[in-house]
């Protein structure tokens, strides 16, 4: 199974991981990490490679990250030719839910390109679903 490891500034990862619990039960393969200010890059990258090793079972890992180009993204896109891991920015919670559903059917790559896909998806506008709705005046 392709491991998760979910990794933001702040709080973010955590509280994501909490909620996907909190609608589908246990999350199994999946490890957070928290990025606070003032965390050195080496710091950031050495704790990404600990979450990276505790949740790699062979299949590689996926790393959520919150903003492309930040430490989270940026150190994890470092080790990306050390170990089998495919970086997505832009996590939000939708992503998360499928991945746990998808991820023991599709290799890491596919998987990592239809996330990324389903998350743009799922952002939209919704009152403009209620507004397509109602009856015209």
């Amino acid at each position: 199974m392709v491991g998760l490891v979910v990794a933001s500034h702040g709080h973010l990862a955590e509280e994501l991981v909490a909620t996907a619990r909190q609608i589908v039960g246990e999350v199994q393969h999946v490890a957070t990490l928290s990025v606070e200010p003032g965390a050195s890059p080496e710091e950031i990258r050495a704790r990404i490679k600990e979450a990276v090793k505790s949740v790699d079972d062979g299949e590689g890992v996926l790393v959520f990250a919150d903003l492309i180009g930040g430490s989270p993204c940026t150190q994890s896109l470092s080790l990306c030719q050390q170990a089998r891991i495919e970086v997505v920015t832009g996590v939000n919670l939708p992503m998360l839910l499928k991945a746990n559903s998808l991820r023991g059917q599709l290799p890491l790559l596919e998987l990592a390109h239809q996330l990324a896909q389903y998350g743009q998806k799922n952002i939209t506008c919704a009152s403009d679903l209620l507004r397509a709705r109602a009856p015209a005046a």
